[in-house]
């Protein structure tokens, strides 16, 4: 095999060509060669070419050679350093340019985007008289990527679809040979390519718009969830305020309770020491004037103060001085039953996403109906509404996010929440088709009568008086699209 140079060289021999020819897929070839080729597989006046295998109509005598290639008496100078002969044109620049010139044009930023074509002066004159400046015959170069790794110099201008490779004539005869070919040098054929990948391009981009919308809605949720995480614990810190305002309400009545029994103890005994005090205040006056009498010389005086004195002694000596019962509270602390306290303050209730709930208030909703919130669930948007008299509880399908769904069959399970006692809620199941739009499910027994659920000795309704309605979308089947 022939050394490799930055030559273009012949598929077939691998060597410099010898009388070259243009085939109509504009690959060249020795004429020799070509020849010889053309002689031992055309049939019927046709021949596939060896490198792409189109196919050449007509015989081997109808391609007129070119002229060799290394032949530059006609090859103008290069433009920029006017020394060596050009090897290539930049059409932006209008210029012609050696192979060292070339390079250095394509590092400067301003070039970047040029479009620079090999020269082949031959070429051109096989195919046309028109000035040399307008005529160019190798594929444009608009990036150095476009160049072979393997060969320097060598431009791409076959892709390997077996190998997802594209490479250059040298290697397609020596590694890709027999394999599955696109010819890059086919106008068509790159416009294919880029057509393909804006294609896949704008796919991707439907594809970001689907991704980002799909995370707007995760978005959405878990902002609903934090919403309704804070909304949930603001009830648990109002169910325990309330819970212990009712403690202390009773604490205040068990203080009062004992504060009375020790009032009434307390007039009690104040009768009793007022009476000891009295009583021992006039002791104390008649002992006073025992000792006058006896300071005073009169004996008279002393006679008659002892039989007084006398009476007193014998009465003070017959009252009882005996302490009466003494009655008198006491608080028994009492253990604290932590599942009282649990079933008192409430319990957690997992609500999935297929599980909405609205509250609505009896006085509104009473004579008339009234309409919940919207909430999506999985693409369905659903709407819960009431009705008094006796309390009906409608299901809308407002909107479906895939526009093709014209109906479905979904089993629901309706519930009327009892604030007081779980397990006196009322629960019922509906099973129906829905068609997006309007009503579409309606539970055609009363969930409720209404004054069972507006009296608020039956739990159904808090202190502001309202009611809260549930509904668990158990699961949707049967989805039927345009």
């Amino acid at each position: 095999m022939a050394k490799q140079t930055d030559k273009d060289v012949c598929m077939i021999c691998l060597h410099d060509f010898e009388t070259p020819v243009l085939i109509d897929c504009q690959h060249t070839f020795c004429f020799i060669c070509l020849e010889d080729y053309v002689n031992k597989t055309s049939t019927k006046d046709q021949f596939q070419c060896p490198l792409c295998r189109c196919l050449i109509d007509g015989g081997i005598q109808r391609f007129k050679p070119k002229l060799n290639i290394d032949d530059n008496s006609t090859i103008p100078q290069c433009d920029v350093c006017t020394k060596d002969t050009c090897q290539y044109f930049c059409r932006d620049c209008d210029q012609y340019l050696c192979k060292s010139c070339k390079t250095m044009h394509d590092k400067l930023k301003s070039c970047k985007d040029h479009v620079v074509c090999r020269y082949d002066e031959k070429q051109v004159c096989q195919q046309s008289n028109e000035p040399m400046k307008e005529k160019t015959t190798a594929t444009s170069v608009t990036h150095p990527k476009d160049f072979c790794p393997n060969h320097e110099g060598k431009k791409v201008k076959i892709y390997c679809k077996d190998c997802s490779l594209a490479v250059c004539l040298n290697c397609l005869v020596t590694d890709h040979n027999g394999h599955n070919l696109l010819d890059l040098q086919k106008d068509e054929v790159r416009q294919n390519i880029r057509q393909d990948l804006k294609t896949l391009n704008d796919d991707l981009e439907k594809q970001i718009t689907n991704f980002q919308k799909h995370y707007d809605n995760l978005n959405s949720k878990l902002i609903e969830v934090n919403n309704c995480t804070k909304s949930e614990c603001d009830k648990v810190d109002a169910q325990v305020d309330k819970i212990c305002s009712e403690f202390r309400k009773l604490g205040e009545n068990i203080k009062k309770e004992m504060q009375k029994t020790s009032e009434q103890e307390e007039s009690k005994f104040g009768k009793l020491m007022e009476d000891i005090k009295r009583l021992t205040e006039d002791l104390k006056a008649s002992v006073k004037y025992s000792v006058n009498v006896l300071e005073d010389s009169s004996v008279v005086q002393v006679l008659q103060r002892l039989p007084k004195v006398r009476q007193e002694k014998d009465e003070s000596c017959c009252r009882k001085l005996d302490i009466p019962d003494v009655r008198y509270s006491t608080f028994q602390v009492a253990e604290i039953d932590k599942t009282l306290l649990t079933n008192q303050l409430g319990k957690i209730v997992s609500c999935h996403q297929n599980m909405i709930e609205d509250a609505f208030n009896v006085d509104t909703v009473q004579g008339c109906g009234c309409y919940g919130k919207q909430h999506v669930v999985s693409g369905f948007t659903w709407n819960i509404s009431v009705y008094s008299s006796s309390l009906d509880v409608v299901l809308y399908l407002d909107d479906v996010e895939d526009k093709s769904i014209t109906s479905c069959n979904v089993d629901v399970t309706y519930k009327v929440i009892n604030k007081t006692d779980d397990r006196q809620s009322v629960v019922k199941q509906c099973n129906k088709t829905v068609k997006p739009g309007g009503r579409v499910l309606y539970y055609d027994t009363d969930l409720i009568d209404w004054d069972r659920l507006s009296n608020p000795v039956s739990g159904f309704i808090d202190d502001h008086r309202n009611f809260t309605i549930q509904v668990t979308i158990n699961k949707i089947t049967n989805i039927v699209r345009d």
